[in-house]
């Protein structure tokens, strides 16, 4: 008796998957609409065309004139080099000639490295602490920081960093900057 429900379970869940897979069918897509051909006016046609444009945007269907057959090349053309500058001062402008450009020396992009070691300062050493330091001028009102060695997995050593050693920190009153100090 279990043996026949488990069959018919899976006999109708054959079926209900089967069935749902059909249902799914894209349907073909529409045919095309039938696109008429483009009519345009030529001359000969019984399509009426305006007056004195001989067809559409003005063709005519006759070849273009050479540049010497019309003046100036044929109406609405100028040959500019055959111009004559006009003296009358009317519509023309006169162009004043161009003044000498100056050589511009490049300025050098602002560095985004450290200072050169000899223009950084030294910090200031705390009296009977030699694991921090203050920092001189502007940056004072950051108060103690430390510089205390750290081993190879960032974890503090107890030692302070050697005389002279250059140590970069990020400005927290200037995002995106940074402060440069040597260790007193």
């Amino acid at each position: 008796m279990k043996a026949l429900t488990y069959l018919s379970i899976l006999l109708l869940s054959v079926c209900f998957t089967v069935s749902c897979k059909t249902r799914n069918v894209p349907m073909p897509p529409p045919e095309a609409a039938e696109v008429p051909p483009a009519e345009y006016a030529q001359p000969g046609d019984d399509i009426p065309m305006p007056p004195d444009q001989g067809g559409r945007f003005g063709y005519t269907g006759q070849d273009r004139q050479a540049p010497g057959d019309a003046p100036n090349g044929g109406p609405g053309q100028r040959e500019v080099r055959e111009m004559a500058p006009s003296s009358s001062g009317g519509n023309d402008v006169a162009e004043a000639p161009a003044p000498p450009k100056k050589e511009e020396k490049p300025t050098p992009p602002p560095s985004s490295g450290p200072p050169p070691s000899s223009s950084m300062p030294f910090a200031n050493p705390v009296p009977g602490d030699p694991l921090v330091v203050t920092l001189p001028g502007s940056n004072a009102s950051l108060g103690k920081i430390s510089v205390e060695k750290l081993d190879s997995s960032g974890n503090p050593t107890g030692e302070p960093l050697a005389r002279g050693t250059q140590v970069q920190i990020p400005d927290p009153n200037n995002p995106g900057k940074k402060i440069y100090f040597k260790v007193p």
